[in-house]
């Protein structure tokens, strides 16, 4: 693959050789294994495992899913994030889950019941749910088994995408090439219709050489109030850190963990509140993050309540709360444990310079394999120091040692010889150039629902009241709501000694303390800008750096990796490039329909973030379907449907009207007394087949005429920014 052409700060990059000289270079090799699929998938990330099961279910014949390592779920399985996250409001309470994250949440919590008597084992103070990493690689493979058994899928374990090859036009998809970490395996190419990058790190957008973006967006690029205006702190290396979790299993009284490399116990202080005052002795330059929280709490079970503590935050099973006959397992998923990139230890450094001159100074999503594998290695070292640290230092000061860490030992789940997890856990990787770049005013919560921002630049957080968010797109594909979460991205060496301990700390406008409203997500961010033949999913998405932060967890990835999934099958069926179908309203609903209307093959997904209709409520298609197409009456307040209240004649009146201009030929609606959900259902299927209005457009780069050009237009059919296309209001 050819370097990444301007790696300036925080600029955009596009793969250097493309077009026919990369179609020519890439040609599969002689012994490489040749395939041809109508989708590919590259990564075996929650992702991508959900793309191919919806795209299956919406027939896509020949799918193949090309995995680097054999587990298959991302966050839940090889990168070991067990306490799973979930959509929330702003008084925490989670969305009703819906789409194959509902599926798979059921799955994990029957298996929970079979296993440990108990849907919830862990009473984790961050999650609803949790699952075991080697448990959640085997529920994941269950839910794809009927579709590989079936010809449909064929999935490739332990190969990695190392180049594309474009059409003669320089900008279509053709195929991707893959090398295989098994040694003696034949290399893969793979032709196909369609490629999803479900990658961890956009390895099928850098190949193509799709434009894409990595590093701290500058406030000029997309005017979000808490992007930098001086990027002077924030070198091209910043990133929302990488984490090396663990799982440990309570044996019973035993010995530490080896000293792991480069271990030094200053860099742990900070790990609980045994060690607060050695913290706060030594001369760090800045303060620490949050109080500082003891090793171990009796939590009970509330969720995101109490006292939390390295012990209770991911706990996934817990038989002292809980009648269960199984020790206690801990996901160790801890802030100290984050490892930052934008400055890197001397000898990482070292390791870096020596096998490139001058890769340490990239993004860590540019690295080769072999580079980002040395920052890993790191990564999973500081983390076992930090277990090493609670097995020694904290051990040696608890009072109560009935739930001391060395009562621990590493899980023997994972299939690797150290048993740490396959993988980091990942929560930013390159930013796909889209059609359209969701952006921090789009979404986040603000003050009286105003986007604005202080004297320094930084917007407020606002008030805690639930609302839908200022940009509620026309081709929406999924909803979610979280906190726009950056973990620690500095690191700050203890007297600025680059070979000797560090810690963590917050830069300016990248935290964890800012809420966005209830929210969508487009198809438009799906799509590359600039080459065909290719959808982006898990984190390879078209946001900025800031909304990445928000639109990351597990149930999210999910829904994205579904979304697109949809969005190819409905490509081929029609055969037509993805960029067609945001500006087509019939193709734009046969996506969205898809994805809500799933029959008996699954569980219904969300395209609007409703607070109280979750998809075992008959109401719940219709209400989705209509509130995407923009047919109900919504102001941002109203985040409940509120199917069983009776119907309003001003609101049966507005939701006819749009409809009409809507729907070619829409008949006449029902009369008579009727609840909401009653009548949505009625008039959805009314609806539901009709054919619809072609959009209208002024210009080709502007289409409501509104100065903004579509690809910076959050609502490019909508001139007043009023979350209502402009034809739909007159």
């Amino acid at each position: 693959m050819g370097g990444p052409a301007g790696t300036g700060r925080g600029g955009v990059l596009r793969a250097a050789t493309h077009g026919v000289l990369f179609a020519l270079l890439l040609a599969a090799p002689a012994g490489a294994e040749a395939v041809d699929a109508d989708l590919l998938i590259v990564g075996g990330t929650e992702s991508g495992w959900a793309a191919a099961i919806q795209a299956a279910r919406m027939g896509v014949g020949s799918i193949v899913l090309v995995n680097d390592i054999e587990w298959l779920g991302g966050q839940f399985s090889a990168e070991s994030v067990g306490a799973i996250d979930e959509n929330r409001g702003m008084d925490g309470a989670p969305f009703p889950r819906s789409g194959l994250f509902a599926e798979l949440a059921e799955r994990i919590e029957q298996d929970n019941l079979r296993l440990y008597g108990n849907k919830k084992p862990g009473n984790a103070w961050t999650a609803r749910t949790e699952v075991r990493p080697a448990q959640a690689a085997r529920l994941f493979r269950e839910m794809i088994e009927p579709y590989v058994a079936s010809g449909q899928v064929r999935l490739f374990s332990h190969f990695y995408a190392t180049g594309a090859s474009l059409a003669g036009d320089g900008k279509t998809l053709k195929s991707v090439r893959f090398r295989s970490s098994v040694q003696g395996e034949p290399e893969l190419s793979v032709r196909a219709k369609l490629t999803i990058d479900a990658s961890d790190w956009g390895d099928v957008v850098q190949a193509s050489g799709a434009d894409f973006e990595v590093g701290v967006d500058p406030r000029s690029r997309y005017g979000e109030p808490n992007a930098p205006v001086d990027q002077s702190a924030f070198p091209p290396t910043d990133m929302n850190p990488i984490t090396y979790t663990l799982v440990i299993t309570e044996t019973g009284d035993g010995d530490p963990i080896p000293r792991p490399e480069h271990f030094d116990d200053q860099r742990y202080f900070l790990t609980s509140s045994v060690t607060e005052r050695d913290y706060r002795a030594l001369p760090w330059p800045f303060p620490p993050h949050r109080p500082f929280n003891p090793p171990w709490t009796p939590l009970t079970g509330k969720f995101y309540q109490g006292d939390r503590s390295v012990y209770s935050q991911r706990r996934l099973v817990d038989h002292y709360n809980q009648k269960i006959d199984h020790p206690d397992v801990i996901s160790l998923v801890w802030t100290i444990q984050d490892y930052p990139l934008d400055a890197l230890p001397s000898h990482v450094i070292n390791a870096l310079e020596a096998d490139q001159p001058g890769a340490s100074r990239k993004n860590i999503a540019l690295m080769s394999r072999n580079q980002r594998q040395i920052v890993f290695e790191d990564a999973k070292q500081h983390s076992l120091g930090m277990l090493y640290h609670l097995q020694t230092t904290v051990h040696d000061r608890m009072e109560d040692r009935a739930h001391s860490f060395r009562r621990f030992e590493l899980s023997d789940e994972f299939p690797t010889e150290d048993r740490c997890p396959p993988k980091p856990y990942v929560r930013e990787s390159i930013r796909l150039k889209a059609l359209y770049m969701m952006r921090e005013p789009d979404s986040r919560h603000f003050e009286g629902g105003v986007a604005s921002a202080t004297a320094e630049g930084v917007a407020t957080k606002g008030s805690t009241d639930d609302r839908f968010s200022q940009q509620m797109y026309y081709d929406t594909v999924a909803g979610w709501q979280f906190p726009y979460d950056f973990h620690m991205t500095g690191r700050m060496f203890l007297g600025g000694d680059e070979t000797g301990p560090w810690a963590s700390y917050f830069k300016p406008g990248r935290s964890w303390r800012t809420q966005s409203d209830r929210a969508t997500f487009p198809l438009r961010s799906l799509i590359p800008e600039r080459v065909d033949g290719l959808l982006g999913a898990q984190k390879n998405l078209g946001y900025s750096s800031i909304v990445s932060s928000a639109v990351r967890i597990h149930d999210q990835s999910v829904a994205i990796g579904q979304a697109a999934g949809a969005a190819a099958a409905v490509a081929l069926r029609k055969g037509i490039q993805p960029r067609a179908l945001p500006y087509d309203l019939n193709l734009l609903s046969s996506v969205q329909r898809a994805l809500v209307e799933q029959g008996d093959a699954g569980t219904p997904a969300i395209l609007w973030p409703f607070r109280d209709i979750g998809p075992e409520h008959a109401a719940y298609a219709a209400a989705n379907l209509l509130a995407g197409h923009q047919l109900l009456p919504l102001e941002p307040g109203d985040v409940d449907f509120r199917p069983d209240d009776p119907v309003n004649a001003d609101w049966r009146r507005v939701v006819v009207e749009r409809s009409r201009r809507r729907f070619i030929g829409a008949p006449a609606p029902p009369e008579g007394e009727m609840t909401r959900g009653d009548f949505a259902v009625r008039w959805w299927n009314a609806l539901r087949d009709l054919r619809q209005a072609e959009l209208p457009r002024f210009s080709a780069l502007d289409a409501d005429n509104d100065g903004v050009p579509d690809r910076d237009d959050p609502a490019p059919f909508d001139a007043a920014d009023r979350n209502l296309m402009d034809f739909l209001a007159h």
